[in-house]
Protein backbone atom coordinates (compact mmCIF):
# COMPACT_ATOMS: atom_id res chain seq x y z
CA UNK A 1 0.00 0.00 0.00
CA UNK A 2 1.39 3.24 -1.33
CA UNK A 3 2.13 6.12 1.30
CA UNK A 4 0.59 9.51 0.12
CA UNK A 5 2.37 12.71 1.84
CA UNK A 6 0.23 15.56 2.90
CA UNK A 7 2.78 17.94 4.19
CA UNK A 8 3.38 19.79 1.23
CA UNK A 9 -0.35 20.74 0.77
CA UNK A 10 -0.85 21.54 4.95
CA UNK A 11 2.35 23.64 4.47
CA UNK A 12 1.45 25.80 1.69
CA UNK A 13 -2.26 26.27 2.97
CA UNK A 14 -0.33 27.14 6.54
CA UNK A 15 1.79 30.01 4.38
CA UNK A 16 -1.33 30.98 2.83
CA UNK A 17 -3.15 32.02 6.09
CA UNK A 18 -0.25 33.30 7.23
CA UNK A 19 0.38 35.93 4.56
CA UNK A 20 -3.34 36.93 4.44
CA UNK A 21 -3.05 37.66 8.22
CA UNK A 22 -0.20 39.38 7.76
CA UNK A 23 -2.06 41.44 4.59
CA UNK A 24 -5.15 42.22 6.77
CA UNK A 25 -2.58 43.49 9.53
CA UNK A 26 -0.58 45.30 7.52
CA UNK A 27 -3.58 47.03 6.24
CA UNK A 28 -5.33 48.15 9.20
CA UNK A 29 -2.25 49.90 10.10
CA UNK A 30 -1.57 51.60 6.83
CA UNK A 31 -5.71 52.67 7.21
CA UNK A 32 -4.83 54.00 11.00
CA UNK A 33 -1.84 56.06 9.61
CA UNK A 34 -3.37 57.49 6.69
CA UNK A 35 -6.06 58.45 8.76
CA UNK A 36 -3.26 60.33 11.00
CA UNK A 37 -1.70 61.44 7.96
CA UNK A 38 -4.85 63.03 6.22
CA UNK A 39 -5.36 64.93 9.62
CA UNK A 40 -2.37 65.90 10.01
CA UNK A 41 -2.21 67.58 6.39
CA UNK A 42 -5.11 69.11 6.69
CA UNK A 43 -4.21 70.94 9.76
CA UNK A 44 -0.58 71.97 8.23
CA UNK A 45 -1.88 75.59 7.26
CA UNK A 46 -2.79 75.93 10.69
CA UNK A 47 -0.19 74.55 12.63
CA UNK A 48 3.20 74.74 12.24
CA UNK A 49 3.47 71.07 10.79
CA UNK A 50 7.07 71.42 8.61
CA UNK A 51 7.65 69.95 5.38
CA UNK A 52 10.13 67.36 7.21
CA UNK A 53 7.18 66.24 9.08
CA UNK A 54 5.06 65.61 6.65
CA UNK A 55 8.19 63.90 4.99
CA UNK A 56 8.35 61.60 7.77
CA UNK A 57 4.59 60.76 8.27
CA UNK A 58 4.81 59.96 3.94
CA UNK A 59 7.41 57.44 4.70
CA UNK A 60 5.82 55.84 7.24
CA UNK A 61 2.36 55.88 4.76
CA UNK A 62 4.38 54.40 2.12
CA UNK A 63 6.74 51.73 3.84
CA UNK A 64 3.50 50.42 5.85
CA UNK A 65 2.05 50.08 2.25
CA UNK A 66 4.51 47.15 1.56
CA UNK A 67 3.04 45.14 -1.65
CA UNK A 68 2.45 41.91 -0.96
CA UNK A 69 1.02 39.12 -4.38
CA UNK A 70 0.73 35.64 -3.82
CA UNK A 71 0.56 33.16 -6.50
CA UNK A 72 -2.71 31.10 -5.61
CA UNK A 73 -1.38 27.85 -7.40
CA UNK A 74 -0.77 26.16 -4.05
CA UNK A 75 1.88 23.52 -5.90
CA UNK A 76 4.64 26.50 -7.08
CA UNK A 77 3.65 28.88 -4.30
CA UNK A 78 5.78 31.76 -4.80
CA UNK A 79 6.05 34.62 -2.70
CA UNK A 80 7.10 38.23 -3.62
CA UNK A 81 7.33 40.84 -1.26
CA UNK A 82 8.79 44.45 -2.39
CA UNK A 83 9.49 47.07 0.22
CA UNK A 84 10.82 50.53 -0.14
CA UNK A 85 12.37 50.35 2.94
CA UNK A 86 16.34 50.90 2.13
CA UNK A 87 15.75 50.84 -2.16
CA UNK A 88 16.08 47.31 -1.86
CA UNK A 89 13.91 44.40 -4.11
CA UNK A 90 13.74 41.07 -2.17
CA UNK A 91 12.55 38.03 -3.96
CA UNK A 92 12.15 34.99 -1.53
CA UNK A 93 11.32 31.81 -3.48
CA UNK A 94 10.31 29.32 -1.24
CA UNK A 95 10.29 26.24 -3.22
CA UNK A 96 14.15 27.05 -3.85
CA UNK A 97 14.76 28.55 -0.58
CA UNK A 98 17.08 30.83 -2.83
CA UNK A 99 17.07 35.01 -1.48
CA UNK A 100 17.87 37.02 -4.84
CA UNK A 101 18.95 40.52 -3.71
CA UNK A 102 18.82 43.79 -6.15
CA UNK A 103 19.73 46.95 -4.78
CA UNK A 104 17.87 49.40 -6.99
CA UNK A 105 19.10 53.10 -7.94
CA UNK A 106 18.44 55.52 -5.21
CA UNK A 107 16.97 58.43 -5.63
CA UNK A 108 17.91 61.57 -3.39
CA UNK A 109 15.16 63.92 -2.32
CA UNK A 110 15.61 67.56 -3.49
CA UNK A 111 15.98 68.65 0.46
CA UNK A 112 18.29 66.15 1.20
CA UNK A 113 21.55 67.43 0.64
CA UNK A 114 20.34 70.62 2.13
CA UNK A 115 19.22 69.14 5.24
CA UNK A 116 22.68 66.69 5.89
CA UNK A 117 24.11 69.90 5.31
CA UNK A 118 22.09 72.12 7.74
CA UNK A 119 23.23 69.71 10.26
CA UNK A 120 26.76 69.42 10.00
CA UNK A 121 27.58 72.76 9.35
CA UNK A 122 25.62 73.13 12.80
CA UNK A 123 28.20 70.61 14.19
CA UNK A 124 31.16 72.07 12.80
CA UNK A 125 30.79 75.74 14.09
CA UNK A 126 28.85 75.41 17.48
CA UNK A 127 29.75 71.99 18.58
CA UNK A 128 32.67 71.37 20.86
CA UNK A 129 35.02 68.09 21.79
CA UNK A 130 32.48 66.61 24.42
CA UNK A 131 35.79 63.84 24.94
CA UNK A 132 37.71 66.27 26.94
CA UNK A 133 35.46 69.34 27.82
CA UNK A 134 32.87 69.48 30.57
CA UNK A 135 31.88 72.90 30.47
CA UNK A 136 29.50 74.38 27.12
CA UNK A 137 29.84 77.67 28.20
CA UNK A 138 33.94 77.65 28.07
CA UNK A 139 34.42 74.99 26.10
CA UNK A 140 36.39 76.60 22.48
CA UNK A 141 34.65 75.82 19.29
CA UNK A 142 37.65 74.58 16.76
CA UNK A 143 36.00 72.24 14.25
CA UNK A 144 35.70 75.10 11.94
CA UNK A 145 39.12 75.21 11.91
CA UNK A 146 40.39 71.66 12.27
CA UNK A 147 38.44 67.69 12.81
CA UNK A 148 39.12 66.21 16.07
CA UNK A 149 42.46 66.49 17.19
CA UNK A 150 42.86 63.72 18.76
CA UNK A 151 41.07 61.81 15.79
CA UNK A 152 37.78 59.72 16.79
CA UNK A 153 39.07 56.30 17.81
CA UNK A 154 36.56 54.77 15.72
CA UNK A 155 34.46 55.78 12.95
CA UNK A 156 30.82 55.38 13.75
CA UNK A 157 29.67 52.36 12.24
CA UNK A 158 26.27 52.48 10.77
CA UNK A 159 27.53 55.72 9.46
CA UNK A 160 30.60 53.70 7.80
CA UNK A 161 28.35 51.20 6.54
CA UNK A 162 26.36 53.51 4.61
CA UNK A 163 28.51 56.11 3.16
CA UNK A 164 31.24 53.45 1.65
CA UNK A 165 28.85 52.00 -0.50
CA UNK A 166 28.11 55.29 -2.19
CA UNK A 167 27.13 59.09 -1.81
CA UNK A 168 23.54 58.47 -2.40
CA UNK A 169 23.42 55.61 -0.29
CA UNK A 170 25.69 58.11 2.39
CA UNK A 171 22.96 61.05 2.22
CA UNK A 172 19.86 58.92 2.28
CA UNK A 173 20.75 57.35 5.52
CA UNK A 174 21.79 60.52 6.99
CA UNK A 175 18.78 62.38 5.94
CA UNK A 176 16.66 59.62 7.94
CA UNK A 177 18.74 60.22 11.22
CA UNK A 178 18.85 63.67 10.96
CA UNK A 179 15.03 63.17 10.71
CA UNK A 180 14.48 62.08 14.46
CA UNK A 181 16.23 65.48 15.57
CA UNK A 182 14.62 68.32 17.05
CA UNK A 183 15.89 71.10 15.77
CA UNK A 184 15.65 70.72 11.45
CA UNK A 185 16.50 72.88 8.26
CA UNK A 186 13.38 74.52 7.65
CA UNK A 187 12.53 75.47 11.54
CA UNK A 188 15.42 77.18 11.57
CA UNK A 189 14.81 80.63 12.03
CA UNK A 190 17.14 81.94 9.24
CA UNK A 191 15.73 79.53 6.53
CA UNK A 192 12.22 80.19 7.99
CA UNK A 193 12.77 84.20 7.18
CA UNK A 194 14.55 83.56 3.59
CA UNK A 195 11.58 81.24 2.79
CA UNK A 196 8.95 83.62 3.53
CA UNK A 197 11.24 87.12 2.56
CA UNK A 198 10.44 88.42 5.73
CA UNK A 199 12.13 91.98 6.76
CA UNK A 200 12.18 94.20 9.43
CA UNK A 201 7.90 94.68 9.08
CA UNK A 202 7.63 91.36 10.11
CA UNK A 203 9.72 91.20 13.75
CA UNK A 204 6.54 89.78 15.92
CA UNK A 205 6.64 86.57 13.78
CA UNK A 206 10.63 86.20 13.66
CA UNK A 207 10.87 86.52 17.00
CA UNK A 208 8.07 83.65 17.73
CA UNK A 209 9.60 81.41 15.06
CA UNK A 210 12.76 82.38 16.87
CA UNK A 211 11.86 81.24 20.40
CA UNK A 212 10.49 78.03 19.10
CA UNK A 213 13.81 77.17 17.21
CA UNK A 214 15.43 77.82 20.40
CA UNK A 215 13.49 75.42 22.65
CA UNK A 216 13.99 72.79 20.00
CA UNK A 217 17.77 73.26 20.09
CA UNK A 218 17.83 72.93 23.81
CA UNK A 219 16.30 69.72 23.37
CA UNK A 220 18.52 68.39 21.26
CA UNK A 221 21.68 69.74 23.59
CA UNK A 222 19.82 67.88 26.58
CA UNK A 223 17.94 64.89 24.68
CA UNK A 224 20.68 64.15 21.85
CA UNK A 225 18.42 62.16 19.99
CA UNK A 226 18.30 59.68 18.15
CA UNK A 227 21.51 59.07 19.74
CA UNK A 228 22.55 57.13 23.09
CA UNK A 229 23.63 60.70 24.22
CA UNK A 230 26.01 63.34 23.28
CA UNK A 231 28.86 61.20 22.56
CA UNK A 232 27.70 59.19 20.25
CA UNK A 233 26.14 62.32 18.73
CA UNK A 234 29.60 63.54 18.38
CA UNK A 235 31.04 60.42 17.03
CA UNK A 236 27.79 60.12 14.55
CA UNK A 237 28.19 63.79 13.43
CA UNK A 238 32.06 63.73 12.98
CA UNK A 239 32.29 60.40 11.54
CA UNK A 240 29.28 61.86 8.37
CA UNK A 241 31.71 65.25 8.31
CA UNK A 242 34.41 63.22 7.03
CA UNK A 243 32.86 61.04 4.33
CA UNK A 244 30.79 64.46 3.30
CA UNK A 245 33.66 66.21 3.19
CA UNK A 246 35.26 63.28 1.30
CA UNK A 247 33.08 63.46 -1.10
CA UNK A 248 33.40 66.95 -1.93
CA UNK A 249 37.03 66.68 -2.36
CA UNK A 250 36.28 63.89 -4.76
CA UNK A 251 33.69 66.38 -6.60
CA UNK A 252 30.39 64.39 -6.19
CA UNK A 253 28.56 66.49 -9.10
CA UNK A 254 25.10 66.72 -6.87
CA UNK A 255 27.38 68.82 -4.16
CA UNK A 256 28.19 71.34 -7.02
CA UNK A 257 25.63 73.37 -6.35
CA UNK A 258 23.00 72.97 -3.17
CA UNK A 259 20.68 75.74 -4.50
CA UNK A 260 20.49 77.38 -1.55
CA UNK A 261 21.65 79.92 0.41
CA UNK A 262 24.36 78.53 2.96
CA UNK A 263 25.81 81.36 4.58
CA UNK A 264 24.48 81.00 7.91
CA UNK A 265 25.70 78.78 11.36
CA UNK A 266 22.88 76.65 11.29
CA UNK A 267 22.13 77.91 15.17
CA UNK A 268 18.99 79.60 14.48
CA UNK A 269 18.85 83.41 14.46
CA UNK A 270 22.33 85.07 15.12
CA UNK A 271 22.00 88.60 16.74
CA UNK A 272 24.76 90.28 15.28
CA UNK A 273 24.89 89.08 11.65
CA UNK A 274 20.89 87.91 10.52
CA UNK A 275 19.76 85.16 9.16
CA UNK A 276 22.83 85.73 6.89
CA UNK A 277 26.24 86.11 7.61
CA UNK A 278 27.19 87.19 3.72
CA UNK A 279 30.88 84.89 4.27
CA UNK A 280 32.60 85.12 0.75
CA UNK A 281 33.33 81.39 1.45
CA UNK A 282 29.62 80.54 1.14
CA UNK A 283 28.67 81.62 -1.97
CA UNK A 284 27.00 78.91 -3.82
CA UNK A 285 27.62 80.34 -7.11
CA UNK A 286 31.21 78.84 -7.07
CA UNK A 287 30.59 75.19 -7.54
CA UNK A 288 31.39 73.51 -4.07
CA UNK A 289 31.59 76.38 -1.99
CA UNK A 290 28.91 75.39 0.01
CA UNK A 291 29.83 72.20 0.27
CA UNK A 292 32.99 72.79 1.83
CA UNK A 293 31.41 75.27 4.36
CA UNK A 294 29.03 72.89 5.94
CA UNK A 295 31.45 69.81 5.49
CA UNK A 296 34.98 70.87 5.92
CA UNK A 297 37.23 72.64 7.97
CA UNK A 298 39.47 75.69 6.51
CA UNK A 299 42.84 75.30 6.48
CA UNK A 300 43.54 78.24 4.51
CA UNK A 301 41.13 80.17 6.60
CA UNK A 302 40.79 79.17 10.08
CA UNK A 303 38.09 81.38 11.31
CA UNK A 304 34.31 81.03 12.48
CA UNK A 305 33.38 84.46 10.30
CA UNK A 306 34.97 85.98 7.35
CA UNK A 307 33.64 89.37 5.29
CA UNK A 308 36.73 89.76 3.62
CA UNK A 309 39.45 87.24 2.15
CA UNK A 310 41.78 89.94 2.99
CA UNK A 311 41.22 89.86 6.58
CA UNK A 312 42.29 86.23 6.17
CA UNK A 313 45.71 86.46 4.22
CA UNK A 314 46.72 89.54 6.53
CA UNK A 315 45.89 86.81 9.23
CA UNK A 316 48.65 85.29 11.55
CA UNK A 317 46.53 82.30 11.22
CA UNK A 318 46.73 81.79 8.00
CA UNK A 319 49.73 79.50 6.95
CA UNK A 320 51.26 81.45 4.18
CA UNK A 321 51.40 84.36 6.38
CA UNK A 322 55.12 83.67 8.07
CA UNK A 323 57.97 84.79 5.67
CA UNK A 324 55.71 86.55 2.72
CA UNK A 325 55.22 89.68 3.21
CA UNK A 326 51.99 91.82 2.33
CA UNK A 327 50.37 91.19 -0.85
CA UNK A 328 51.96 87.66 -0.97
CA UNK A 329 49.97 85.78 1.70
CA UNK A 330 47.25 84.36 -0.80
CA UNK A 331 46.29 80.85 0.25
CA UNK A 332 45.37 78.22 -2.45
CA UNK A 333 43.36 75.00 -1.41
CA UNK A 334 42.95 72.27 -3.87
CA UNK A 335 40.49 69.82 -3.57
CA UNK A 336 41.89 67.24 -6.02
CA UNK A 337 45.13 67.24 -3.87
CA UNK A 338 43.24 66.24 -0.75
CA UNK A 339 41.18 63.18 -1.71
CA UNK A 340 42.99 61.05 0.94
CA UNK A 341 40.36 60.12 3.92
CA UNK A 342 43.02 59.24 6.21
CA UNK A 343 44.56 62.69 5.66
CA UNK A 344 40.94 64.50 6.16
CA UNK A 345 40.85 62.60 9.69
CA UNK A 346 44.31 63.54 10.50
CA UNK A 347 44.05 67.29 9.18
CA UNK A 348 46.89 66.73 6.74
CA UNK A 349 45.93 69.24 4.11
CA UNK A 350 47.63 70.21 1.07
CA UNK A 351 47.66 73.64 0.55
CA UNK A 352 49.65 75.99 -1.52
CA UNK A 353 51.03 79.47 -0.81
CA UNK A 354 52.51 82.18 -3.14
CA UNK A 355 56.90 81.83 -2.58
CA UNK A 356 58.67 85.72 -2.88
CA UNK A 357 61.58 84.08 -4.86
CA UNK A 358 61.76 82.39 -7.61
CA UNK A 359 62.90 78.53 -7.97
CA UNK A 360 61.01 77.95 -4.26
CA UNK A 361 57.39 76.13 -4.01
CA UNK A 362 55.31 75.75 -1.15
CA UNK A 363 55.42 72.71 1.04
CA UNK A 364 52.82 71.64 2.93
CA UNK A 365 54.64 68.68 4.79
CA UNK A 366 56.78 70.92 6.00
CA UNK A 367 55.29 74.56 6.01
CA UNK A 368 57.35 76.25 4.48
CA UNK A 369 58.81 77.33 0.82
CA UNK A 370 61.55 74.72 -0.08
CA UNK A 371 63.89 75.03 -3.27
CA UNK A 372 62.74 73.15 -6.11
CA UNK A 373 64.99 70.42 -7.62
CA UNK A 374 64.73 71.25 -11.15
CA UNK A 375 67.13 68.02 -12.09
CA UNK A 376 65.04 65.56 -10.11
CA UNK A 377 61.69 66.93 -11.88
CA UNK A 378 62.88 67.12 -15.27
CA UNK A 379 62.64 71.08 -15.37
CA UNK A 380 65.83 71.82 -16.76
CA UNK A 381 67.40 72.36 -20.40
CA UNK A 382 70.65 69.90 -20.19
CA UNK A 383 71.45 68.13 -23.28
CA UNK A 384 71.35 64.42 -21.15
CA UNK A 385 73.84 62.95 -23.44
CA UNK A 386 76.49 65.20 -23.17
CA UNK A 387 75.33 67.26 -20.00
CA UNK A 388 74.60 66.52 -16.11
CA UNK A 389 72.13 68.57 -14.39
CA UNK A 390 73.46 70.30 -11.26
CA UNK A 391 70.94 71.67 -8.55
CA UNK A 392 71.46 75.02 -7.07
CA UNK A 393 69.24 77.06 -4.55
CA UNK A 394 66.60 78.77 -6.60
CA UNK A 395 67.72 77.71 -9.92
CA UNK A 396 70.14 74.93 -11.47
CA UNK A 397 73.48 74.69 -13.63
CA UNK A 398 74.27 72.59 -16.93
CA UNK A 399 77.86 70.53 -16.39
CA UNK A 400 79.91 68.71 -19.34
CA UNK A 401 79.63 64.95 -18.38
CA UNK A 402 83.30 63.34 -17.37
CA UNK A 403 85.26 63.24 -20.38
CA UNK A 404 83.93 66.42 -22.46
CA UNK A 405 84.67 69.84 -21.92
CA UNK A 406 83.14 73.02 -22.86
CA UNK A 407 84.33 74.31 -26.27
CA UNK A 408 83.61 78.24 -26.39
CA UNK A 409 83.51 78.22 -30.01
CA UNK A 410 80.56 75.98 -30.36
CA UNK A 411 79.24 76.53 -27.07
CA UNK A 412 78.71 73.12 -26.36
CA UNK A 413 79.96 69.93 -24.33
CA UNK A 414 82.75 68.01 -26.66
CA UNK A 415 84.75 64.80 -26.36
CA UNK A 416 88.14 65.50 -24.57
CA UNK A 417 91.26 64.58 -26.02
CA UNK A 418 92.71 63.93 -22.54
CA UNK A 419 89.58 60.63 -22.83
CA UNK A 420 91.78 58.85 -25.22
CA UNK A 421 95.15 59.10 -23.53
CA UNK A 422 93.08 57.82 -20.47
CA UNK A 423 91.82 55.12 -22.40
CA UNK A 424 95.24 53.61 -23.71
CA UNK A 425 97.01 53.99 -20.11
CA UNK A 426 94.48 51.78 -19.34
CA UNK A 427 95.28 49.29 -21.78
CA UNK A 428 98.87 49.18 -20.89
CA UNK A 429 97.84 48.52 -17.58
CA UNK A 430 95.51 46.02 -18.06
CA UNK A 431 98.40 44.05 -20.10
CA UNK A 432 101.16 44.16 -17.42
CA UNK A 433 98.58 43.14 -14.95
CA UNK A 434 98.50 39.58 -17.71
CA UNK A 435 101.96 39.32 -17.32
CA UNK A 436 102.19 39.07 -13.73
CA UNK A 437 99.42 36.80 -13.29
CA UNK A 438 101.22 34.55 -16.24
CA UNK A 439 104.43 34.62 -13.92
CA UNK A 440 102.97 33.64 -10.67
CA UNK A 441 100.86 30.91 -12.58
CA UNK A 442 104.20 29.38 -13.40
CA UNK A 443 105.73 29.67 -10.30
CA UNK A 444 102.46 27.98 -8.61
CA UNK A 445 102.59 25.17 -11.70
CA UNK A 446 106.06 24.48 -10.39
CA UNK A 447 105.63 23.77 -6.97
CA UNK A 448 102.23 21.95 -7.81
CA UNK A 449 104.52 19.11 -9.72
CA UNK A 450 106.87 18.50 -6.72
CA UNK A 451 104.89 15.75 -4.51
CA UNK A 452 105.52 12.32 -3.71
CA UNK A 453 108.81 10.25 -4.34
CA UNK A 454 110.07 13.13 -6.84
CA UNK A 455 109.74 15.94 -4.44
CA UNK A 456 113.09 17.62 -3.75
CA UNK A 457 115.12 17.96 -0.66
CA UNK A 458 113.84 20.42 1.83
CA UNK A 459 116.93 22.53 2.13
CA UNK A 460 117.42 22.27 -1.93
CA UNK A 461 113.74 23.59 -2.49
CA UNK A 462 113.83 26.21 -0.14
CA UNK A 463 116.75 27.69 -1.64
CA UNK A 464 115.14 27.33 -5.37
CA UNK A 465 112.46 29.34 -3.74
CA UNK A 466 114.20 31.59 -2.93
CA UNK A 467 116.07 32.40 -6.19
CA UNK A 468 112.33 32.42 -7.82
CA UNK A 469 110.85 35.60 -5.75
CA UNK A 470 113.89 37.26 -6.19
CA UNK A 471 113.78 37.11 -9.93
CA UNK A 472 109.98 37.57 -9.79
CA UNK A 473 110.35 40.24 -7.87
CA UNK A 474 113.07 42.14 -10.36
CA UNK A 475 110.41 41.48 -13.10
CA UNK A 476 107.87 43.41 -11.44
CA UNK A 477 110.14 46.23 -10.80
Amino acid sequence: MAHVSAGPTICCKQKKRFWILLRMILQSTREIAQDYYTEATNTASSTKLSDDKRYALTTISNDLSSMITLDEDEEEATYNVTRAEDNMTITEDFNSNKFLTTTTSVLLDDDAIKDVAYCLRSHKFNEYDRRYETNADTAPRRFFMENPRPPLRSLHWEVRKSCELSFSECVNYLRKKIMYTSLKRVDDTAIVIQEHNWTVNNTLQIQTVDEECKKMRRRDDILADPFEGPLERLQWRSTASYYMCWYTMKEAPELAHLNEKCDNFAYCLDTNLGPNNRDQRADDDQPFSCALYSFCPDPCCPARHLANLQHCWDSPDNPCFEGNPAGQRECAFNRTQNTDFRDIILNRWNVTCRCPKAGFEWNSLYGMCVDVDECATGAHSCDQKLEACVNLEGSFRCACKWGHVWNDQTKACTPSNALSLIKLGRKMEEGDDKKKVSLFGRIARFFSRSNGANAVKNDSRLFLFSVVLFYAAESMK
